[in-house]
């Protein structure tokens, strides 16, 4: 009898040993779960747009026939966790690339090829002011007020930077014209951003860009603007014609349409002189069955892409936008 007893006692003592929590455990996991509950969700995906990514055909006035243009944009913040989402300093540093390619049709060009146009790595410091207080910060931009300071390359990949080569690819891709997009062109260039967002009034912003162009940087030694064996011409630095960006976006509170946007880009080399304008509308057609963001623009000025930024010329396009106005 006293055997079975104290088998039943070995029985019972692991339960009451490890299935009993202490008072001192109880408060921790009540801490642990407020504190859970208190930490913000994150909204979406850390990995998202730097520009509005877009599909859609563009028409340059000095091309006989529009192509399509695509443009693939997108950022990632860096230390994310170890700077408590951004709260711990007010900032967060990311790392960016944009790139832009244009196909052209088969009876444009042989072979209907695809031209890179831009191609844009940058590493910058986002710093967020007092009015994104208990926000989530790296991702809903369009309401927030924050600026950047950072570094960047901006290029167009290409390989043309003798006039043997220029005379040889002129050769095979079917004359002198549709050569000059293969001309290099690259520079680095040091970028402050300064983005308003106006609360009282909707989604509206104030976005202001400023850029400072170097002729030596890290990724490019050496600055490609213009070669001596190219045809002469008055803009000869890309500074004449950019470093000095500024846009105004307005939302619509009106079915069917999202917003427009103004922008105004000129270069702090001959201020003012050499002008770039653009605006944008955008829409949502068939919005209750596709949803699907269109913008319609138009720009005139320079800057129609890295390769001919001296060119003066009109575009206009119609393009699918993905999180431009939202």
């Amino acid at each position: 009898m006293h055997r079975i007893c104290f088998a039943i006692l070995l029985c019972c003592l692991p339960l009451a040993v490890y299935g009993e929590e202490t008072p001192q455990d109880a408060k921790q996991d009540v801490k642990e779960l407020a504190q859970a509950e208190l930490k913000p969700s994150r909204p979406v995906a850390l990995l998202s747009s730097d520009e509005p990514n877009r599909l859609g055909c563009t028409k340059d006035s000095y091309e006989r026939a529009c192509f399509l243009d695509f443009t693939l944009s997108m950022r990632y913040p860096l230390l994310y966790e170890a700077l408590d989402e951004g709260h711990k300093f007010d900032m967060l540093p990311f790392f960016s690339f944009t790139g832009r390619m244009g196909q052209y049709s088969g009876s444009v060009r042989h072979s209907s090829p695809v031209v890179t146009k831009k191609f844009n790595p940058k590493l910058y410091f986002r710093f967020y002011t007092s009015d994104t207080v208990g926000q989530v910060l790296g991702t809903t931009d369009s309401k927030q007020d924050f600026y950047d300071v950072g570094y960047a390359h901006e290029s167009n990949g290409q390989y043309v930077d003798s006039v043997a080569v220029f005379n040889s690819t002129a050769a095979s891709v079917g004359g002198t014209d549709i050569a000059q997009d293969y001309i290099s062109r690259g520079w680095d260039y040091i970028d402050y951003r300064r983005y308003l967002h106006f609360h009282a009034l909707g989604t509206n912003s104030l976005d202001v860009d400023m850029r400072y162009f170097l002729s030596y940087g890290l990724l490019q030694k050496g600055s490609e603007e213009y070669f001596p064996w190219e045809a002469p011409r008055a803009i000869t630095r890309i500074s004449q014609v950019d470093g000095i960006r500024m846009k105004v976006n307005r939302e619509f509170n009106v079915s069917g349409f999202k917003g427009a946007t103004l922008s105004y880009t000129t270069g702090y080399r001959d201020f003012a002189r050499w002008n770039t304008f653009r605006a944008e509308l955008g829409f949502t057609p068939l919005s209750d069955l596709l949803g699907l963001p269109i913008v319609l623009w138009g720009q005139t000025g320079y800057l129609n892409n890295v390769t001919q930024y001296y060119r003066r010329a009109w575009s206009i396009g119609l393009a699918a936008s993905f999180e431009t106005y939202q």
